[in-house]
């Protein structure tokens, strides 16, 4: 245990605990006690996996990346074919009153692959073929989640691309070449990829008033409930926009508003707070790793999970349009909070062996 990181089990203790919190909150709202103790039973095994892996070596389960990733991507390939439609989407495996988004362990997969050939390359800037490969892992899995379709979760997937080509090395020319790309990707996925409602989304945002009770709805009540946490919050449980159920899908996307309004600028001060001592903690450990891999392992993670975390705050307090992207940890969900474990337990394993020695 001397030689996991403290301050990265601390920050995941102190966010595991605000979920809990906050999930029993919505629990009462929703007249459904199942989610608070769900959400309990799943960070319990969160924090197993997390030492479990954290005394795995993360060389040896990037050697059988290759396995893992082509595994995800057939499972992914057959939800597309065998999954019942659910929320509008072929994104889960139901079993029983028990649902699994394979999704979120083929991201943990995509980046085991990207680290290990990444990895091995030697040279300061990665060539041309290789960033085609890297483009290619990465753009399979995207494909198949955005054919389910959950745009949400496909984004999460484009922070690993980033995160490599910079850790791999890349000169700013191609940097140039890769925003143009960007810029001509988002210009077809708006004439042709997104549907109605995810245009309406992004135009809500950009005009507050296009629709107030219709695509906006969400935000503006989110907004509300944000602001009226004020300093000290309403207290668990007393939140106004949560109890009266003004607040959708406050257990999963708007966790964040449930806990501002019932903890004010204070609990939600201690959580933004909790969020960058993990990820400035994985970005440290990224620097101290014995080699390329691991520090690909633990960047990519950095940024995955600092980029939902960004964003869904962004979101929820009215600074970036709805997306459908999960808070980490404090969102409800199964999947989610398991995946961010093993990506955690991942992190703890490249700390555990940054001694060439071990």
């Amino acid at each position: 245990m001397r030689r996991l990181d403290p301050w990265l089990l601390l920050a995941t203790l102190v966010i595991g605990v605000c979920a809990y919190l906050a999930q029993t909150s919505t629990a009462e709202a929703l007249a459904s006690p199942g989610y608070a103790n769900r959400q309990l039973v799943w960070l319990t095994l969160g924090g197993a996996l997390v030492l479990l892996l954290a005394f795995a070596d993360y060389r040896v389960l990037a050697r059988f990346s290759p396995l893992f990733y082509v595994a995800s991507l057939a499972v992914l390939v057959f939800l597309l074919v065998a999954s019942p439609l659910r929320a509008g989407t072929h994104s889960w495996f139901v079993i029983g009153k028990f649902t699994l988004q394979p999704s979120e362990f083929a991201r943990i997969a995509t980046i085991l692959a990207v680290a290990a050939l990444a990895g091995e390359h030697r040279k300061e800037t990665l060539s041309r073929g290789l960033v085609l490969r890297l483009v290619a892992i990465i753009a399979l899995p995207v494909i198949l989640v955005v054919l389910q379709p959950d745009l949400g979760v496909a984004l999460t997937y484009a922070p690993i691309l980033l995160a490599a080509l910079w850790v791999g090395g890349l000169p700013w020319k191609v940097w140039v070449g890769l925003v143009a790309g960007a810029l001509v990707v988002t210009g077809a996925a708006w004439l042709w990829l997104l549907k109605p409602y995810q245009k309406e989304r992004i135009l809500t945002f950009v005009d507050a008033e296009r629709a107030p009770y219709g695509a906006g709805y969400q935000q503006r009540q989110s907004k509300i409930a944000v602001g009226s946490g004020e300093v000290t919050g309403k207290g668990l449980r007393s939140g106004t926009q949560s109890q009266l159920r003004f607040l959708p899908a406050q257990h999963t996307d708007f966790i964040f508003a449930v806990w501002a309004e019932e903890t004010g600028f204070v609990g939600a001060s201690i959580l933004v707070l909790a969020y960058g001592l993990l990820i400035a903690r994985i970005f440290l450990i990224a620097l101290h790793a014995r080699d390329r891999t691991g520090a690909l392992v633990a960047g990519c993670i950095g940024v995955v999970l600092a980029s939902q975390v960004i964003v869904n705050v962004a979101m929820v307090t009215g600074m970036a349009p709805t997306t459908g992207i999960t808070l980490p940890l404090m969102s409800y969900g199964g999947s989610s909070i398991l995946a961010t474990a093993i990506a955690l337990g991942l992190v703890q394993s490249v700390w555990r062996l940054r001694f060439a020695n071990v």
